[in-house]
């Protein structure tokens, strides 16, 4: 548990910083600011990497809490299913991770969102605590947890996906490269699975004047106003962002997975080379006294 744990954060905190700068741009996508062309101009005249980054520290500062539900309850409800190692447990736990780390991530990506679309006049925070307090402040408790349920349908069945497409290509071949590639498109694929909810939840949380009143009405409005097609706005950006943070994830987890088994097998190595050399002395003292008398 304490290796999910441990991985879980490390193969998190690489894939935000891999695949944030391309997050941002689906996010002004998603909210209506222009097509994928246009956001990503108005982005690139910035001149600076921190407006690509603008929003990190919310992803980043619940990275732990998110990446311990994930792969905490990943691992621990696939190892209590009759048959662990089939591609059907590994799906179904991922799914079960996907809902319980919904409620951290909701609030963690409501903050990211309204960071994200923040113009400079906005008075909100950069800092992830700090928008956090700000959001809090003018909107209470239920603000921050503004789109909660369509964060639990989408992230429910996207990680179900995202952990059987992972096992069914890499489980004859752990390679750095298999292991990347593997990761990508297991992100990608789950990306594509649910991303009109992701529309809708994108959204919601960037909706700061009350124009939707539930994820339903969101997606009623969005598709009146700006008809379907709107709900794949941004699909390119998000798969092409899945694909190389996944891909950094999975890479992270697997290598610290490895560097802690390796750990594990020296200071297993050590021990028993010590409890040897005490076996050692003891039978030579013996020898010595059986000599002496």
């Amino acid at each position: 548990m304490a290796l999910d744990f441990v991985a879980g954060c490390i193969g998190g905190c690489a894939g935000i910083i891999a695949g944030h700068p391309l997050d941002t741009l689906k996010v002004h996508i998603q909210s209506g600011r222009g097509s994928p062309l246009e956001c990503t101009k108005a982005l690139l005249r910035s001149g600076t990497i921190a407006t690509a980054y603008r929003g990190v520290g919310a992803p980043l500062g619940g990275i732990a809490g998110l990446n311990a539900i994930v792969f905490g309850a990943y691992g621990h409800t696939r190892r209590a299913l009759p048959n662990p190692d089939s591609i059907s447990s590994h799906a179904l736990a991922g799914g079960i991770a996907g809902l319980f780390q919904s409620t951290i991530c909701a609030p963690v990506e409501l903050v990211k969102t309204r960071q994200q679309l923040a113009r400079a006049a906005d008075p909100i925070p950069n800092g992830a605590l700090g928008g956090a307090r700000y959001v809090l402040r003018t909107g209470g408790f239920r603000a921050l947890f503004r789109g909660l349920g369509v964060t639990m349908l989408r992230d429910s069945p996207a990680f179900a996906a995202y952990f059987a497409v992972y096992e069914a290509m890499t489980r004859n071949d752990k390679s750095a490269a298999k292991v990347f590639t593997a990761g990508g498109l297991a992100g990608a694929a789950s990306w594509i699975l649910v991303y009109p909810l992701d529309v809708v939840k994108s959204r919601m949380q960037g909706d700061i004047i009350g124009k939707y009143s539930s994820s339903w009405d969101c997606f009623v409005k969005s598709v009146r106003s700006d008809g379907l097609r709107c709900m794949g706005r941004g699909m390119v950006a998000v798969t092409v962002r899945a694909f190389i943070s996944n891909g950094a994830c999975f890479s992270a987890v697997v290598w610290t997975e490895r560097a802690w088994q390796h750990c594990s097998s020296q200071t297993t190595l050590h021990t028993l080379v010590q409890a040897a050399a005490v076996i050692a002395d003891t039978g030579q003292e013996k020898t010595e006294r059986n000599f002496d008398l």
